[in-house]
C-alpha cells in the first residue's frame, strides 16, 4: 500500500464533493484556485529574490538587496498561507463547516495581497459564494437582531419590608401607657369589710368572706 505523497498532504484535491450545494461547490473551486495562486506567487517571489540578491552581490544597489530579502520573506508567507488556507477553508468546506470557512477566508484575503493580489481575487469570490449559500440555508423568517437593538433590562431590586414591631402588652397591675385605653372601660367600686378587712364589690349586701352585713 503506497503512502500519500508530501505534496498530496499540502495541496488540496481539485475534485469537489458531490454533496456540496452549488454555490458552495463554486466557492470551493475558487478557493482551490486561490491556493494555486498562493503557490505560484510564492515561486514568483522566490525568483525575484534570487535575481535581486544576485544583482546586489554583483555590484547592484542596496535597494535591490532589500527587495531580494523581502522576496524571501514574501515567499515563506505565501507558502505557509497556501498550506494553512487548505486546512481552514477548503477542508472546512469539505467537512460542512461553511461558517468557519467563510470567516477564515477574510484572513487569507489579506495575506493574498502580498502575492500581487491574485490569490485575493479568487478568495473574494469564495467569500461571496459561501455567503450566498449560508443565506439560502437560513430558515424562512430568520431575522437576526441588529447590533444595539436588543437592550438587556437590569433587574429592579425592591428594599425588604420593615420588620413589624410586636405589640407591647403591659403586664397585669401596671397602668396603661399614655394615650392607651385600659383594658376595662370602668372599674367596679370596692369597699372594705370592717370585720375581716377583705375588699369586695360595693354592690354586694354582705361580705363574701365572713358574711358580715355591709355597713352604710
Amino acid at each position: 500500500m503506497s503512502s500519500p505523497s508530501p505534496m498530496g498532504s499540502i495541496m488540496a484535491p481539485g475534485a469537489t464533493p458531490p454533496w456540496l450545494p452549488r454555490d458552495v461547490a463554486e466557492g470551493r473551486r475558487f478557493a482551490w484556485w486561490g491556493q494555486i495562486m498562493f503557490f505560484l506567487m510564492a515561486f514568483v517571489w522566490f525568483i525575484i529574490a534570487i535575481v535581486m540578491v544576485t544583482l546586489s552581490a554583483t555590484g547592484g544597489s542596496r535597494g535591490q538587496l532589500v527587495i531580494g530579502i523581502f522576496g524571501f520573506f514574501a515567499m515563506v508567507i505565501l507558502f505557509l498561507a497556501a498550506v494553512f488556507m487548505r486546512r481552514t477553508v477548503i477542508d472546512a468546506i469539505d467537512q460542512g463547516r461553511f461558517h468557519d470557512a467563510k470567516n477564515d477566508t477574510i484572513i487569507w484575503i489579506i495575506f493574498g495581497m502580498i502575492g500581487f493580489v491574485l490569490p485575493s481575487l479568487f478568495l473574494i469570490l469564495t467569500y461571496a459564494k459561501l455567503g450566498d449559500a449560508i443565506v439560502q440555508q437560513q430558515p424562512t423568517g430568520y431575522a437576526p437582531y441588529a447590533q444595539g437593538s436588543v437592550a438587556v433590562q437590569q433587574p429592579v431590586y425592591a428594599p425588604p419590608p420593615a420588620p413589624v414591631a410586636p405589640v407591647q402588652v403591659p403586664p397585669a397591675g401596671q397602668p396603661a401607657a399614655h394615650g392607651q385605653q385600659p383594658y376595662h372601660a370602668h372599674q367596679t367600686p370596692m369597699m372594705r369589710c370592717k370585720n375581716c378587712n377583705v375588699q369586695y364589690p360595693a354592690f354586694m349586701h354582705s361580705c363574701p368572706n365572713c358574711g358580715a352585713p355591709k355597713e352604710g
